[in-house]
């Protein structure tokens, strides 16, 4: 019997806490909607007015882009936010400076350089089989020429299904203009 009556206190016990939480709660979404009511309707028509806050001048953020050198801003464009870079220069470009022939970013600045010319593929190395130091290399080859010769030099990442081996081999292909095969070649020689 004591059992019984101890049972009955906690279900009531319960049952009370759980009427209080409920009253709890709809007093609180009641107090929320009568806030709602009492707030000051917005004109549809008076637009809402923004905080901007100062910009800074163009120099200023230019200079701390390039001291930066983190690529994420666009070169021509500083206040506009980097999509990709040119696969002529590296050089860092936002969308409306950018864009693709034949699956490869070019800048709208070199797109006549790239298509005027006649590009052939130079060299094609399997990237297993290339060293992390040839390839840091290779990127200051490519930047070297460009800056100090404007010759222009494509790397592009290529990938090939071995159907053999059921696997997805993965390779770095060098592109550059017909004419500049031969010195391009002589550059990369330490990549043979």
């Amino acid at each position: 019997m004591e059992n019984l009556l101890l049972t009955l206190v906690i279900v009531l016990l319960l049952a009370l806490i759980g009427v209080i939480g409920l009253l709890v709660w709809t007093g609180h979404r009641y107090l929320k909607l009568q806030e709602q009511k009492n707030e000051p309707k917005k004109d549809a028509q008076e637009p809402e007015v923004l905080q901007t806050r100062p910009k800074a001048p163009s120099d200023v953020l230019k200079s701390i882009r390039t001291q930066l050198k983190t690529g994420l801003y666009c070169v021509d464009h500083e206040d506009q936010v980097a999509t990709g870079h040119c696969a002529i220069s590296g050089e860092a470009y936002c969308e409306h400076c950018l864009t693709k022939q034949k699956d490869i970013k070019v800048a709208k600045k070199f797109l006549d350089l790239y298509l005027d010319s006649e590009w052939v593929e130079v060299a094609m190395m399997a990237n297993a089989e290339v060293s992390q130091d040839a390839v840091d290399r290779l990127v200051k080859v490519k930047r070297c020429l460009w800056e100090e010769n404007s010759l222009p030099m494509i790397v592009q990442g290529h990938y090939k299904i071995n159907v053999q081996n059921d696997e997805i081999e993965a390779f770095t292909v060098i592109i550059a203009r017909k004419e500049d095969c031969d010195y391009i070649q002589k550059e990369l020689s330490f990549m043979a």
